[in-house]
């Protein structure tokens, strides 16, 4: 009898083990468990690079430096930007300094949409919209936190797509 009992035992902590495996039997992870993506991931590779957010429009770059000239000249629609990456978001890599010729920008990843490597340093061309940002000292501070020396007033780009050479 007992040998019954032990089988039947066997096989409805087998049929348990079996649902949770198949996800019938499924639970939610506890609070600051939650699965977080290994980095970020190119959408695409190719020109000596590595594509980042939503494909990139077919555009010829400016350089930053001659945007920052007038930037209300390129505030208007969105284009293509060129520069070398000076700061990445150290927390999530959601944006990066882009500079060129002692002018930059804080190119922000659209809706925190995607991100990019923390350690990027290297040229990039970035499709966004432009403008100009005066920043209260609560942003300036929340950058400052993710490792950035944000300046009262700069350019932003709300960027749609990065390339990073080099990936």
């Amino acid at each position: 009898m007992n040998k019954w009992i032990i089988a039947g035992m066997v096989m409805a902590l087998a049929a348990a083990a079996q649902a949770h495996e198949s996800g019938q039997a499924s639970h939610a992870p506890m609070a600051g468990h939650e699965a977080v993506p290994a980095g970020p991931t190119p959408i695409a590779t190719g020109n000596g690079g590595a594509y980042y957010g939503a494909p990139m429009p077919k555009s010829d770059p400016l350089l930053i430096s001659q945007a920052a000239q007038k930037p209300e000249a390129h505030t208007a629609a969105p284009q293509a930007f060129k520069g070398r990456i000076t700061e990445v978001c150290q927390n999530k890599g959601c944006w990066l300094v882009l500079e060129d010729n002692g002018a930059f920008a804080r190119v922000f990843m659209s809706g925190h949409s995607f991100s990019v490597p923390k350690e990027s340093r290297s040229t990039a061309i970035v499709y966004g919209t432009l403008s100009v940002k005066q920043l209260d000292p609560k942003e300036i501070e929340h950058l400052a936190s993710e490792g950035s020396k944000p300046q009262p007033q700069e350019l932003q780009i709300d960027a749609t797509s990065v390339w990073i050479a080099g990936g």
